[in-house]
């Protein structure tokens, strides 16, 4: 007889990414799971991190003037 497939198999590895910016149904820090190729994608196009935290903010530059 012949074994049946493991699910590991069939599925793909997942990479964890958080969204910065809103994308489609979600919203700034939802975490989500997608397959690596996607998750690379919205990577480079800025919208996502790799992880599950949102990256500090950077220190904004202080455009009033000083006294």
């Amino acid at each position: 007889m012949a074994e049946p497939k493991k699910a590991e198999s069939q599925e793909s590895e997942k990479v964890v990414i958080t969204f910065v910016k809103p994308y489609s149904r979600y919203s700034r820090g939802d975490v989500a799971g997608f397959e690596a190729a996607e998750a690379e994608r919205l990577v480079k196009g800025r919208v996502a991190v790799k992880g599950s935290k949102l990256p500090a903010k950077e220190a904004e530059p202080d455009n009033e003037p000083k006294a």
